[in-house]
């Protein structure tokens, strides 16, 4: 289900490129945004899918699915992470509205406000790579060890998933939370100043500004889920004892890539 949303976002935004010839900031970052979370759930699905057809697999078959599943699995959520937040915060500098001399500044330049944000992202990939490479080393060190994993390893391991999840998800939500009481700021400043219109949230902008608000609140609300089942499936020997609680956690993971599509496509009056 979420291939064939984040698919259908990027079929109609590309029909819509050829018609006109030209597609807009907005449209490119939903476009690259669907693409990165496509290849997520497929890693996802991937994984799950060697994980459970070949658990006996040799150990050089094993090294090469840690390896393969960690990068390929951090630069999907890296991209799908970043992207939408740049979509949130283009959200708030075209709608909010906001008399102060630097927010009008980056509001009149807001392509270059979003490239800074995608620029960022990819400076702080080689960080997400490093953690993830010390992550590889110490989860394929048990198999050159005839699969003896001690109790020291195993904590370091869950410690470095930990590390890579938080330095992931803490920045973009950050930016994210912070766009979403802005708009929110910038809501209760403009219903005040149009109370006497009495038109209220019929207002064209204070429903662009709720409409805005509940893209991003979701936004959050399904990272804060994604970054949950991680939590949940890193620290499956320590706490869960039912394999369905595992399926489960792993299930909470595939909420964010595909759910929160399907908000971005209510919240499009082209989709």
């Amino acid at each position: 289900i979420g291939i064939l949303e984040n698919g259908f976002i990027e079929l109609m935004n590309c029909i819509d490129w050829i018609k006109i010839q030209k597609i807009s900031l907005a449209d490119r970052i939903l476009t690259a945004l669907a693409l990165s979370r496509i290849g997520l759930i497929l890693v996802m699905m991937v994984s799950w899918f060697t994980k459970e057809s070949y658990p006996f697999s040799s150990l050089d078959i094993k090294r090469n699915k840690v390896i393969l599943f960690s990068i390929a699995g951090l630069l999907a959520n890296h991209f799908s992470v970043w992207l939408a937040t740049g979509l949130s915060l283009f959200y708030f500098l075209k709608i909010a509205h906001f008399s102060n001399a630097i927010f009008l500044h980056l509001k009149f330049r807001i392509g270059m406000v979003v490239m800074v944000i995608f620029l960022g992202a990819l400076v702080l990939l080689p960080l997400s790579l490093t953690l993830v490479s010390i992550y590889i080393n110490i989860k394929i060190h048990p198999y050159e060890r005839n699969m003896t994993l001690n109790s020291k390893n195993s904590d370091t391991e869950t410690f470095s998933k930990l590390i890579i999840f938080t330095v992931e998800s803490f920045l973009p939500f950050t930016i994210s939370l912070s766009c979403f009481l802005l708009l929110m700021f910038s809501l209760l400043k403009h219903i005040k100043k149009i109370r006497s219109h009495a038109t209220g949230f019929r207002d064209p902008s204070c429903k662009a500004h709720v409409r805005a608000m509940f893209m991003v609140i979701s936004f959050l609300i399904l990272l804060a889920i994604h970054f949950l089942s991680h939590l949940m499936t890193t620290f499956y020997h320590n706490v869960m004892q039912s394999e369905l609680a595992f399926m489960l956690a792993e299930a909470l993971g595939t909420i964010y890539p595909s759910v929160h599509s399907v908000f971005l496509i209510l919240g499009n009056d082209k989709l």
